[in-house]
């Protein structure tokens, strides 16, 4: 099964060291130490900045790499920062196309920060907007659809579920469950089938994330003759018909 790369993002957001601490404590517009707020690069890069790259508080509705919620106190930061992403989010993060991080410690404290990625090997990417209530609503930052990244084998792309796609995500396992013994049933609920008719099927796998999520999807299976990302529409309520492809 795929592995979601989770991985902190400390480096990336204390990559630029003092400056960076410096600028974020700023706070947007230097409104003060909160620092809460979105954060663009200079430079122009796209994504994280490089080391000696400078910072600039923007709003939240324009480009920017990445939006700090919170300064913590560095004892027990990684723990908090994880439930106030999840508060700020208005789920699981491990749900979303988001990843958080904390900055360089300093003087106790640490700020803690979420970025946009562009599939499971946790790229960064752009955003412009708020990541705030990105999980409730219409989820917006929530994980739908994945497509084959064809230059890496080992990460899937998250796609939009009325493009071309090769997977699907249909829910997520209990707390507690096991996702080889459960994910069957969410998948086959989502689709309007009994499991035994999924699995008659034929033209879908059962496949799960291996990072804690509780995330199941289907994807198409293996072709031999190279095809993939074949569907074009959510398969939620397919029942027995064709695929849409």
């Amino acid at each position: 099964m795929p592995k979601k790369t989770v991985v902190y993002i400390a480096v990336l957001l204390c990559i630029a060291g003092v400056l960076l601490w410096h600028i974020i404590s700023q706070g947007p517009g230097g409104s003060g130490a909160s620092g809460r707020g979105c954060y663009a690069t200079l430079s122009g890069v796209t994504g994280i900045p490089g080391a000696g790259e400078r910072l600039e508080p923007v709003g939240c509705d324009q480009a920017h790499d990445w939006e700090i919620i919170v300064q913590l106190d560095a004892a027990g930061a990684e723990e908090e920062c994880q439930r106030r992403v999840d508060a700020f989010l208005g789920g699981p993060w491990r749900q979303s196309r988001v990843m958080w991080g904390l900055s360089e410690q300093r003087r106790g404290k640490a700020y803690c920060g979420m970025v946009e990625t562009s599939g499971t090997a946790a790229e960064a990417v752009g955003s412009t907007a708020s990541f705030k209530d990105g999980l409730r609503g219409d989820r917006r930052l929530a994980i739908t659809c994945l497509v084959n990244d064809l230059d890496d084998e080992e990460n899937l792309l998250y796609g939009d579920c009325a493009e071309h796609h090769s997977g699907e995500i249909v829910g997520v396992v209990a707390d507690g469950t096991d996702q080889r013994a459960g994910c069957p049933g969410v998948a086959a609920g989502y689709l309007s089938l009994t499991e035994a008719e999924l699995r008659d099927r034929g033209d879908l796998q059962v496949r799960w994330f291996e990072d804690g999520s509780g995330l199941c999807f289907v994807a198409e299976p293996d072709d031999p003759d190279g095809r993939h990302d074949t569907l074009r529409a959510t398969v939620k309520g397919l029942g027995k018909a064709p695929l849409p492809q």
